[in-house]
């Protein structure tokens, strides 16, 4: 206890040191909790349809919640709070996991003694770190895999309804937090009952399950299409693989070195399948090693965007975690004693060195692997066709003194909170201005929000429908979507374009279109004195190459 104990403050105090969050996906999810909490439902824009644009609905429900009930709280401390208690309460339930299903005198029912031996070596990993204080849902898709886990576990031991629709629920509930779980969901507690159950109701509890599953899920889709015009997120069509022509981002969020962080930082666990894995545990072990192994492949086909220490992977943590622990308890747990002959051969010596000689090459050769492997997927990006970003020319000499991206964020979460109302801003990187300028109108380019840019490509016609008073420019990777902007002749007639300004650039309506327009460019001169002291605005602002 004392061993959990220490560790537990340790973790508790780097996450209260940490800085607050910069991840900017995450402050999306305090757009939907505004608005929720303002009485306008799961919408991106007040005023506009409900859209399922957050990833996990849960999340933004825990989001709210919090928002809700600690008003004073920043919000980054609101996020950063989200993803910390469901880092905690990951931790418990492996911990409990682990004790109930172990078999071990010693072992089975102490989950003080499984925190002891779990928390130094999962919660310390920079990937778990990394995780807990993002204020992303990662850290609850791994808490609900974990009680799915438990939900599977428990099936196994005692086949029957009660439990085969409590695992339905646990999977449905996987499926929730982030439907990209499915797999998992799907499979762990079949290959459980499977593998793992005593023969006699292995069938009828997995008809069972399947049905309720199959059920939850269907009223699931319906539901969300119904209600959010999309039974799945929005990203899940936005991420595709070339959604976005000349993204030069394609191949350099690299799933081959994600995968290799996320399995480097629970390194541990791995070194204990490989040594404690045998024939006792190997029907639990690839009950839940199967499902993890084909979830992880299935992210290969996603474009990992932001998935930063493999934060698509991450959630596969307890399937990973659990049948490290079941491994090391059933290689602990006395055997009956075995016939002289059954003795002999092979010499516990020789299996002891054959594992560590398996668990080396596991270790130093799958990151190799995988190193080579990302090495290769982004030698790609350079035979990958990009728009050119150029064709304007400013009066100044020198570049103006350079923001980084996250200040420009805030710079221009300001402007668009300090914007006169119904103001329009179309941007690719909208997480922290949607959050602290609910009321602004943020046009989402990048089709996580909206529909009609996540179903399609990006079309500058549809850009110019939506009539923004102010263009951020896309985030350079972008480089088709910047060059159709930049290619318009609506851009050139009716904005005053700075291209070096806030990191990407940005467009403002002229002042002489109109009220708001005229407020807008007013405000806008007064932003850029307040990050740009001194500076001489005018020549920063672009000309058509070859225009007047």
């Amino acid at each position: 206890m004392l061993v959990t104990v220490i560790v537990a403050a340790e973790r508790l105090r780097a996450l209260v040191r940490a800085p607050p969050t910069d991840f900017d996906d995450a402050y999306m999810f305090l757009r939907y909790a505004h608005n929720l909490i303002a009485g306008f439902g799961l919408r991106w824009n007040r005023g506009e349809p409900p859209v399922y644009g957050a990833t996990s609905l849960p999340h933004v429900a825990v989001v709210a919640g919090i928002r809700a009930l600690t008003a004073r709280l920043s919000d980054a401390a609101v996020l950063q709070l989200a993803s910390g208690v469901a880092a905690a309460l990951l931790l418990v339930a492996l911990a409990l996991t682990s004790a109930r299903f172990a078999r071990h005198p010693a072992l089975r029912g102490q989950p003080w003694l499984w925190a002891a031996l779990l928390l130094p070596l999962v919660a310390t990993c920079q990937p778990f770190h990394f995780h807990a204080h993002t204020g992303m849902d990662t850290m609850l898709a791994a808490l609900a895999n974990t009680v799915l886990v438990y939900a599977a576990l428990a099936l196994a031991e005692a086949p029957g309804r009660r439990l085969a629709l409590a695992a339905a629920v646990a999977a449905y509930l996987a499926y929730l937090v982030r439907p990209d779980n499915a797999v998992y969901a799907a499979l762990v507690p079949v290959l459980c009952v499977l593998l793992d159950a005593p023969a006699g109701r292995r069938a009828r509890s997995v008809m069972e399950f399947a049905a309720a599953l199959l059920l939850l899920v269907s009223v699931d889709l319906l539901v969300k299409q119904r209600l959010l015009g999309s039974p799945l997120p929005l990203g899940a069509y936005a991420k595709r693989p070339w959604h976005y022509a000349g993204f030069a981002g394609e191949y350099t969020w690299n799933p081959f070195w994600f995968l290799r962080v996320f399995l480097g930082g629970v390194w541990p666990v791995l070194a204990a399948l490989v040594l404690c894995a045998g024939r006792r545990s190997g029907r639990v072990v690839a009950a839940l090693l199967l499902p993890a192994g084909l979830g992880l492949a299935t992210f290969f086909g996603v474009n990992q965007i932001m998935g930063h220490l493999g934060r698509f992977f991450f959630p596969a943590l307890p399937l990973l975690v659990v049948s490290a622990a079941l491994a090391v308890d059933r290689a602990l747990t006395p055997r009956a004693a075995a016939p002289a002959a059954a003795l002999a051969f092979p010499p516990r010596a020789v299996l002891l060195f054959a594992r560590l000689a398996a668990a080396a090459v596991l270790l130093l050769g799958g990151g190799w692997a995988l190193t080579r492997a990302g090495a290769r997927d982004d030698a790609r990006a350079a035979t990958q066709a990009l728009a050119s970003l150029g064709g304007f020319v400013v009066a100044a000499r020198e570049p103006p003194p350079e923001l980084d991206s996250w200040r420009s964020s805030e710079e221009m979460a300001s402007f668009a909170r300090e914007a006169p109302a119904g103001a329009r801003f179309a941007m690719s990187e909208h997480g922290l201005p949607g959050a602290r300028a609910p009321d602004a109108v943020i046009i989402d380019v990048l089709g996580l929000h909206d529909p009609v840019f996540a179903r399609g490509p990006f079309r500058i016609a549809e850009l110019w429908r939506r009539d923004p008073d102010v263009i951020w420019m896309p985030h350079p990777d972008h480089t088709q979507m910047v060059r159709d902007i930049l290619d318009s002749d609506e851009l050139w007639a009716r904005y005053d374009f700075y291209p070096d300004l806030f990191s990407y650039g940005v467009a403002v309506r002229r002042a002489g279109d109109g009220p708001r327009a005229a407020a807008l460019a007013a405000l806008w001169r007064a932003r850029c004195a307040v990050s740009y002291p001194g500076l001489a605005l005018d020549a920063y602002r672009a000309r058509r190459a070859g225009g007047p």
